[in-house]
Protein backbone atom coordinates (compact mmCIF):
# COMPACT_ATOMS: atom_id res chain seq x y z
CA UNK A 1 0.00 0.00 0.00
CA UNK A 2 1.24 3.36 -0.98
CA UNK A 3 1.71 6.27 1.17
CA UNK A 4 0.87 9.49 0.63
CA UNK A 5 2.47 12.71 0.67
CA UNK A 6 2.77 16.27 -0.33
CA UNK A 7 5.04 17.65 -2.80
CA UNK A 8 6.49 20.22 0.29
CA UNK A 9 7.22 16.93 1.97
CA UNK A 10 8.89 15.24 -0.53
CA UNK A 11 11.09 18.31 -1.57
CA UNK A 12 11.73 18.71 2.93
CA UNK A 13 12.66 15.03 2.73
CA UNK A 14 15.13 15.16 -0.23
CA UNK A 15 16.99 17.97 1.36
CA UNK A 16 17.39 16.58 4.41
CA UNK A 17 18.56 13.29 2.26
CA UNK A 18 21.18 15.60 0.34
CA UNK A 19 22.25 18.44 3.20
CA UNK A 20 21.10 21.38 2.06
CA UNK A 21 18.78 24.64 3.24
CA UNK A 22 19.64 23.29 6.89
CA UNK A 23 16.91 20.39 6.77
CA UNK A 24 19.74 17.79 7.22
CA UNK A 25 23.25 18.00 7.96
CA UNK A 26 26.03 16.02 6.48
CA UNK A 27 28.88 14.68 8.83
CA UNK A 28 31.18 17.51 8.81
CA UNK A 29 33.69 15.34 7.90
CA UNK A 30 34.42 15.57 4.12
CA UNK A 31 34.71 11.52 3.54
CA UNK A 32 31.76 10.84 5.79
CA UNK A 33 29.78 13.17 3.67
CA UNK A 34 30.84 11.61 0.74
CA UNK A 35 29.78 8.43 1.69
CA UNK A 36 26.20 9.98 3.22
CA UNK A 37 25.57 11.59 -0.31
CA UNK A 38 26.84 8.26 -2.10
CA UNK A 39 29.27 9.87 -5.20
CA UNK A 40 29.71 13.56 -6.45
CA UNK A 41 30.19 14.46 -9.79
CA UNK A 42 32.78 15.86 -11.06
CA UNK A 43 33.61 18.42 -13.61
CA UNK A 44 36.42 20.50 -15.07
CA UNK A 45 34.49 23.88 -15.97
CA UNK A 46 35.29 26.42 -13.49
CA UNK A 47 33.14 29.82 -14.62
CA UNK A 48 33.54 30.34 -10.65
CA UNK A 49 34.30 27.25 -9.31
CA UNK A 50 34.30 23.10 -10.40
CA UNK A 51 31.11 21.53 -9.75
CA UNK A 52 32.03 18.87 -7.24
CA UNK A 53 33.85 21.91 -4.77
CA UNK A 54 30.42 24.06 -5.52
CA UNK A 55 28.20 20.71 -3.96
CA UNK A 56 30.44 20.40 -0.58
CA UNK A 57 30.86 24.64 -0.30
CA UNK A 58 26.69 24.55 -0.21
CA UNK A 59 26.60 21.55 2.12
CA UNK A 60 30.01 21.83 4.52
CA UNK A 61 30.85 25.23 6.29
CA UNK A 62 34.31 24.37 6.54
CA UNK A 63 34.94 22.64 3.56
CA UNK A 64 38.21 23.44 1.28
CA UNK A 65 39.29 22.10 -1.82
CA UNK A 66 42.39 20.66 -0.58
CA UNK A 67 40.29 17.97 1.25
CA UNK A 68 39.12 16.55 -1.59
CA UNK A 69 42.22 16.34 -3.42
CA UNK A 70 43.81 14.66 -0.40
CA UNK A 71 41.55 11.85 -0.41
CA UNK A 72 42.09 10.53 -3.70
CA UNK A 73 46.28 10.56 -2.80
CA UNK A 74 45.38 9.10 0.26
CA UNK A 75 43.21 6.37 -1.56
CA UNK A 76 40.29 7.26 0.89
CA UNK A 77 38.07 7.68 -2.48
CA UNK A 78 38.61 6.58 -6.55
CA UNK A 79 36.95 8.10 -9.66
CA UNK A 80 34.54 6.48 -11.67
CA UNK A 81 31.44 6.23 -13.92
CA UNK A 82 28.33 6.27 -11.83
CA UNK A 83 25.48 8.81 -12.44
CA UNK A 84 28.50 10.36 -14.55
CA UNK A 85 32.12 10.63 -13.48
CA UNK A 86 31.60 10.67 -9.88
CA UNK A 87 34.18 10.76 -7.35
CA UNK A 88 33.58 7.87 -4.59
CA UNK A 89 34.21 6.13 -1.14
CA UNK A 90 36.92 3.53 -1.51
CA UNK A 91 34.79 1.03 0.00
CA UNK A 92 32.64 0.80 -3.22
CA UNK A 93 35.93 0.11 -5.56
CA UNK A 94 34.19 -3.64 -6.09
CA UNK A 95 30.79 -2.97 -6.76
CA UNK A 96 31.74 -0.89 -9.97
CA UNK A 97 32.80 -4.66 -10.93
CA UNK A 98 30.88 -5.15 -13.73
CA UNK A 99 30.71 -1.91 -14.77
CA UNK A 100 34.63 -1.77 -15.71
CA UNK A 101 34.00 -5.87 -17.09
CA UNK A 102 31.31 -4.08 -19.16
CA UNK A 103 33.88 -1.57 -20.14
CA UNK A 104 37.02 -3.97 -20.91
CA UNK A 105 34.01 -5.92 -23.36
CA UNK A 106 33.41 -1.93 -25.16
CA UNK A 107 37.08 -1.69 -26.04
CA UNK A 108 38.23 -5.32 -26.61
CA UNK A 109 37.95 -4.79 -30.47
CA UNK A 110 40.15 -2.00 -30.38
CA UNK A 111 42.79 -2.75 -27.94
CA UNK A 112 44.94 -3.95 -30.41
CA UNK A 113 45.24 -0.54 -32.64
CA UNK A 114 47.01 1.32 -29.33
CA UNK A 115 49.11 -2.07 -28.04
CA UNK A 116 52.26 0.35 -28.09
CA UNK A 117 51.44 3.38 -26.40
CA UNK A 118 49.26 1.11 -23.89
CA UNK A 119 52.58 -0.60 -23.24
CA UNK A 120 54.64 2.33 -22.53
CA UNK A 121 52.09 4.04 -20.12
CA UNK A 122 52.18 0.92 -18.27
CA UNK A 123 55.88 1.13 -17.83
CA UNK A 124 56.03 4.40 -17.20
CA UNK A 125 54.05 3.97 -14.49
CA UNK A 126 55.57 0.56 -13.14
CA UNK A 127 58.99 2.35 -13.09
CA UNK A 128 58.25 6.04 -12.02
CA UNK A 129 54.38 5.35 -10.09
CA UNK A 130 51.85 8.35 -10.24
CA UNK A 131 52.29 10.52 -12.76
CA UNK A 132 50.12 13.29 -14.83
CA UNK A 133 48.33 13.19 -17.10
CA UNK A 134 50.65 15.94 -19.38
CA UNK A 135 53.79 13.53 -18.80
CA UNK A 136 52.10 11.50 -21.97
CA UNK A 137 52.66 13.73 -24.88
CA UNK A 138 51.78 12.98 -28.46
CA UNK A 139 51.46 14.35 -31.48
CA UNK A 140 49.35 11.69 -33.14
CA UNK A 141 45.60 12.38 -33.13
CA UNK A 142 42.88 10.00 -32.70
CA UNK A 143 39.19 9.96 -32.83
CA UNK A 144 38.16 10.00 -29.14
CA UNK A 145 35.06 10.09 -27.57
CA UNK A 146 34.20 13.63 -27.83
CA UNK A 147 35.03 13.92 -31.26
CA UNK A 148 32.81 14.00 -34.35
CA UNK A 149 33.54 10.43 -36.34
CA UNK A 150 35.56 12.37 -39.23
CA UNK A 151 37.57 14.21 -37.16
CA UNK A 152 40.24 12.80 -34.98
CA UNK A 153 41.53 15.44 -32.86
CA UNK A 154 42.08 13.95 -29.34
CA UNK A 155 45.91 13.10 -28.41
CA UNK A 156 46.44 9.28 -28.81
CA UNK A 157 47.94 8.89 -25.27
CA UNK A 158 44.43 11.20 -24.06
CA UNK A 159 42.52 8.21 -25.79
CA UNK A 160 44.54 5.24 -24.42
CA UNK A 161 44.56 7.00 -20.64
CA UNK A 162 40.85 7.02 -20.76
CA UNK A 163 40.92 3.33 -22.20
CA UNK A 164 42.74 1.88 -19.36
CA UNK A 165 40.83 4.28 -16.64
CA UNK A 166 37.49 2.93 -17.80
CA UNK A 167 38.78 -0.89 -18.44
CA UNK A 168 40.28 -0.48 -14.67
CA UNK A 169 43.83 -0.97 -15.42
CA UNK A 170 44.71 2.17 -14.21
CA UNK A 171 43.15 4.69 -11.22
CA UNK A 172 43.16 9.11 -10.78
CA UNK A 173 45.17 8.48 -7.86
CA UNK A 174 44.81 12.84 -7.52
CA UNK A 175 44.34 16.09 -8.80
CA UNK A 176 45.68 19.09 -8.68
CA UNK A 177 43.41 22.00 -9.98
CA UNK A 178 42.31 20.00 -13.62
CA UNK A 179 45.45 18.04 -14.04
CA UNK A 180 44.85 14.27 -13.12
CA UNK A 181 47.55 12.29 -11.99
CA UNK A 182 47.22 8.51 -12.73
CA UNK A 183 48.53 5.13 -11.03
CA UNK A 184 48.49 1.36 -12.00
CA UNK A 185 45.47 0.22 -10.20
CA UNK A 186 47.45 -2.73 -8.28
CA UNK A 187 49.75 0.22 -6.84
CA UNK A 188 46.43 2.69 -5.23
CA UNK A 189 43.27 0.29 -4.34
CA UNK A 190 43.84 -1.10 -1.12
CA UNK A 191 44.57 -5.24 -1.03
CA UNK A 192 41.67 -5.40 0.77
CA UNK A 193 39.27 -3.82 -1.96
CA UNK A 194 41.16 -5.77 -4.53
CA UNK A 195 40.83 -9.02 -2.78
CA UNK A 196 36.97 -8.25 -2.89
CA UNK A 197 36.64 -7.49 -6.12
CA UNK A 198 38.04 -10.88 -7.50
CA UNK A 199 35.67 -12.68 -5.12
CA UNK A 200 32.80 -10.72 -5.38
CA UNK A 201 29.86 -12.20 -8.45
CA UNK A 202 29.43 -10.12 -11.19
CA UNK A 203 25.58 -10.89 -9.97
CA UNK A 204 25.91 -9.24 -6.35
CA UNK A 205 28.56 -6.56 -7.26
CA UNK A 206 25.57 -5.33 -9.48
CA UNK A 207 22.82 -6.06 -6.59
CA UNK A 208 24.54 -3.73 -4.47
CA UNK A 209 25.28 -0.96 -7.12
CA UNK A 210 21.57 -1.05 -7.57
CA UNK A 211 21.56 -0.51 -3.85
CA UNK A 212 23.81 2.55 -4.00
CA UNK A 213 21.77 4.20 -6.44
CA UNK A 214 18.30 3.83 -4.10
CA UNK A 215 20.67 5.59 -2.04
CA UNK A 216 21.81 8.20 -3.72
CA UNK A 217 18.80 9.02 -5.33
CA UNK A 218 15.97 8.26 -2.22
CA UNK A 219 12.48 9.16 -4.25
CA UNK A 220 13.29 6.72 -6.76
CA UNK A 221 11.00 6.36 -10.25
CA UNK A 222 12.09 3.59 -12.58
CA UNK A 223 11.80 5.72 -15.76
CA UNK A 224 15.12 6.71 -15.10
CA UNK A 225 17.33 5.87 -17.91
CA UNK A 226 20.28 5.69 -15.29
CA UNK A 227 18.51 3.87 -13.10
CA UNK A 228 21.10 1.59 -10.86
CA UNK A 229 23.88 3.21 -12.79
CA UNK A 230 24.17 0.32 -15.30
CA UNK A 231 22.49 -0.40 -18.65
CA UNK A 232 19.05 -1.56 -18.64
CA UNK A 233 15.63 -1.48 -20.88
CA UNK A 234 12.79 -0.30 -19.17
CA UNK A 235 11.32 -3.54 -18.83
CA UNK A 236 14.65 -4.49 -16.27
CA UNK A 237 14.16 -1.67 -14.85
CA UNK A 238 10.32 -2.04 -13.47
CA UNK A 239 11.24 -5.69 -12.69
CA UNK A 240 13.72 -4.30 -10.17
CA UNK A 241 11.09 -1.92 -8.68
CA UNK A 242 8.80 -4.62 -8.47
CA UNK A 243 11.38 -6.70 -6.76
CA UNK A 244 12.03 -4.55 -4.17
CA UNK A 245 8.36 -3.48 -3.53
CA UNK A 246 7.69 -7.01 -2.70
CA UNK A 247 10.33 -7.91 -0.59
CA UNK A 248 9.52 -4.22 1.32
CA UNK A 249 12.92 -3.12 0.29
CA UNK A 250 11.05 0.04 -1.27
CA UNK A 251 7.56 1.54 -0.57
CA UNK A 252 4.96 2.85 -3.30
CA UNK A 253 4.86 6.91 -2.11
CA UNK A 254 1.90 8.95 -4.07
CA UNK A 255 2.94 12.62 -3.96
CA UNK A 256 -0.06 14.77 -4.27
CA UNK A 257 -0.20 16.45 -7.32
CA UNK A 258 2.86 14.82 -9.01
CA UNK A 259 2.95 12.88 -12.37
CA UNK A 260 5.56 10.20 -11.81
CA UNK A 261 5.81 6.85 -9.68
CA UNK A 262 7.59 7.23 -7.12
CA UNK A 263 9.16 5.01 -4.32
CA UNK A 264 11.33 5.04 -1.00
CA UNK A 265 13.59 2.96 0.95
CA UNK A 266 11.53 1.01 3.85
CA UNK A 267 14.39 2.99 6.13
CA UNK A 268 13.59 6.43 5.28
CA UNK A 269 9.92 6.16 5.34
CA UNK A 270 9.14 7.16 9.07
CA UNK A 271 11.75 10.17 8.02
CA UNK A 272 9.17 11.41 5.15
CA UNK A 273 6.25 10.99 6.64
CA UNK A 274 7.57 13.31 9.81
CA UNK A 275 8.20 15.78 7.15
CA UNK A 276 4.31 15.02 5.90
CA UNK A 277 2.68 15.89 9.57
CA UNK A 278 5.51 18.84 10.59
CA UNK A 279 4.12 22.56 10.69
CA UNK A 280 7.05 23.80 10.94
CA UNK A 281 7.77 26.78 8.65
CA UNK A 282 10.44 27.38 6.36
CA UNK A 283 13.78 29.07 6.77
CA UNK A 284 15.71 31.62 5.32
CA UNK A 285 18.55 29.92 4.15
CA UNK A 286 19.52 30.13 0.28
CA UNK A 287 21.53 28.18 -1.50
CA UNK A 288 23.05 28.34 -5.76
CA UNK A 289 23.15 25.03 -6.64
CA UNK A 290 26.02 24.36 -9.26
CA UNK A 291 24.70 22.50 -12.91
CA UNK A 292 25.42 19.04 -11.43
CA UNK A 293 24.55 19.60 -8.09
CA UNK A 294 22.98 15.56 -6.78
CA UNK A 295 19.45 17.69 -6.02
CA UNK A 296 19.74 18.24 -10.33
CA UNK A 297 20.28 15.32 -11.36
CA UNK A 298 17.03 14.08 -12.05
CA UNK A 299 15.73 17.01 -14.51
CA UNK A 300 12.32 15.18 -14.71
CA UNK A 301 11.75 14.76 -10.84
CA UNK A 302 12.95 18.81 -10.62
CA UNK A 303 9.93 19.62 -13.10
CA UNK A 304 7.60 17.29 -10.92
CA UNK A 305 8.29 18.04 -7.05
CA UNK A 306 10.07 21.44 -7.40
CA UNK A 307 7.80 22.83 -10.29
CA UNK A 308 10.90 24.25 -11.72
CA UNK A 309 12.59 23.12 -15.30
CA UNK A 310 16.33 23.66 -15.51
CA UNK A 311 18.54 23.13 -18.55
CA UNK A 312 22.44 23.37 -18.10
CA UNK A 313 23.08 25.71 -21.57
CA UNK A 314 27.05 25.81 -21.17
CA UNK A 315 27.22 23.65 -24.77
CA UNK A 316 24.11 25.66 -26.66
CA UNK A 317 25.64 28.51 -29.28
CA UNK A 318 25.06 31.59 -27.16
CA UNK A 319 22.55 33.03 -29.87
CA UNK A 320 20.02 29.79 -28.47
CA UNK A 321 20.94 30.47 -24.30
CA UNK A 322 18.34 32.03 -22.17
CA UNK A 323 20.45 32.56 -19.49
CA UNK A 324 24.24 32.50 -19.08
CA UNK A 325 26.51 29.25 -19.73
CA UNK A 326 26.68 28.44 -15.70
CA UNK A 327 23.15 29.77 -14.49
CA UNK A 328 22.99 28.11 -11.08
CA UNK A 329 19.27 27.52 -9.73
CA UNK A 330 18.14 29.44 -6.57
CA UNK A 331 16.90 27.10 -3.35
CA UNK A 332 15.75 28.99 -0.77
CA UNK A 333 13.93 26.88 1.73
CA UNK A 334 12.06 24.32 -0.04
CA UNK A 335 11.66 25.87 -3.63
CA UNK A 336 13.90 26.82 -6.44
CA UNK A 337 13.01 30.84 -7.26
CA UNK A 338 15.46 31.41 -9.87
CA UNK A 339 18.44 31.50 -11.70
CA UNK A 340 21.82 33.04 -11.10
CA UNK A 341 24.28 34.04 -14.00
CA UNK A 342 27.70 34.26 -12.43
CA UNK A 343 30.82 35.60 -13.21
CA UNK A 344 34.55 35.65 -11.17
CA UNK A 345 37.17 37.83 -12.46
CA UNK A 346 39.88 36.09 -10.23
CA UNK A 347 42.75 38.54 -11.67
CA UNK A 348 40.97 41.75 -9.65
CA UNK A 349 38.98 39.12 -7.01
CA UNK A 350 35.57 40.72 -8.55
CA UNK A 351 32.79 38.05 -8.07
CA UNK A 352 29.46 39.39 -9.97
CA UNK A 353 26.39 37.22 -9.79
CA UNK A 354 23.07 38.54 -11.79
CA UNK A 355 19.89 37.04 -10.11
CA UNK A 356 16.74 36.00 -12.82
CA UNK A 357 13.81 35.75 -11.01
CA UNK A 358 11.39 32.59 -11.83
CA UNK A 359 7.96 33.99 -13.08
CA UNK A 360 6.00 31.64 -11.38
CA UNK A 361 7.27 32.78 -7.84
CA UNK A 362 6.51 35.77 -6.14
CA UNK A 363 9.62 37.97 -5.31
CA UNK A 364 9.26 40.24 -1.63
CA UNK A 365 11.65 42.72 -0.47
CA UNK A 366 12.51 40.80 2.06
CA UNK A 367 13.03 37.18 -0.57
CA UNK A 368 15.27 39.81 -2.51
CA UNK A 369 17.46 40.73 0.34
CA UNK A 370 17.66 37.45 1.53
CA UNK A 371 19.33 36.43 -2.21
CA UNK A 372 21.05 39.12 -2.07
CA UNK A 373 23.07 37.82 1.22
CA UNK A 374 23.35 34.96 -0.48
CA UNK A 375 24.71 35.43 -3.17
CA UNK A 376 27.48 37.53 -1.29
CA UNK A 377 28.09 34.77 1.12
CA UNK A 378 28.95 32.50 -2.02
CA UNK A 379 31.55 35.33 -3.17
CA UNK A 380 33.28 35.42 0.04
CA UNK A 381 33.14 31.88 0.71
CA UNK A 382 35.39 31.33 -3.56
CA UNK A 383 37.81 33.69 -2.35
CA UNK A 384 36.36 37.20 -3.89
CA UNK A 385 37.26 40.43 -2.50
CA UNK A 386 34.50 42.37 -4.38
CA UNK A 387 30.64 40.57 -4.81
CA UNK A 388 28.32 42.67 -6.62
CA UNK A 389 24.70 41.64 -7.10
CA UNK A 390 22.23 42.69 -9.70
CA UNK A 391 18.53 41.33 -9.69
CA UNK A 392 16.79 41.41 -12.98
CA UNK A 393 13.05 41.39 -12.99
CA UNK A 394 12.33 37.50 -14.51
Amino acid sequence: MAIQVSKKAARRFLLAKSGLNDYGALDSNMATALRQLECVQLDPVAIIERNHHLVFFNRLEKYNRAELERQLWEGLAFEYFANAACLLPMDDYPIFKGRRKTSQREWASKRHLYKDVERMIRQALADQGALPSKAFASNKKVVGAWDHPTHATTKETSHVLRMLFEAGAIQVCGRQGSERHFALSEDVIPASCQQEAEVISDKEADRRLVHKYLRAYRLIDDSDPRFGWQRMAAKERKAWVNGFISDGTLIPVDIEGATGRYTVLQEDVEQLLAYEASNESGNSTVSFLPPLDNLLWRRTRLEDLFDFTYRWEIYMPQHKRRYGPYALPILLDDQLIGRADPFFDREKGRFSIHVHKEPSRKWSKTRTEQVERGAKRLGKRLGAADVRVTVGKG
